[in-house]
């Protein structure tokens, strides 16, 4: 199951991506994520964790991965803001 937003909505979860895992502020980027922000259930959006970086929608939660094999501390501590940004957000309306 994804979660479905409105455009407004999927720009803010581009600016979480930006913020915290340092994704492209590109605006061909930002407006195909947004304009597909339904559609999507895996985003590669690279940022500061990787070619691995990764963004999904699907089993009812937005979060953010990467590689295993590119975890290091810092990347962790990234994914681990990003998902509780990006849950707090979906979780703000129930």
């Amino acid at each position: 199951m994804k979660i479905k937003l409105s455009d407004e909505q999927w720009n803010e979860v581009y600016d979480i991506l930006v913020i915290v895992c340092g994704a492209p502020e590109h605006p061909f980027d930002r407006r195909t994520f947004v304009s597909s922000g339904n559609d999507i259930t895996e985003w590669r959006f690279c940022g500061s964790l990787g070619f691995g970086g990764k963004f999904w929608n699907n089993n009812g939660r937005l979060y953010v991965s990467c590689y295993r094999e590119d975890e290091t501390p810092e990347k962790l501590r990234a994914i681990d803001r990003a998902n509780e940004k990006l849950e707090k957000f979906y979780r703000k309306d129930e």
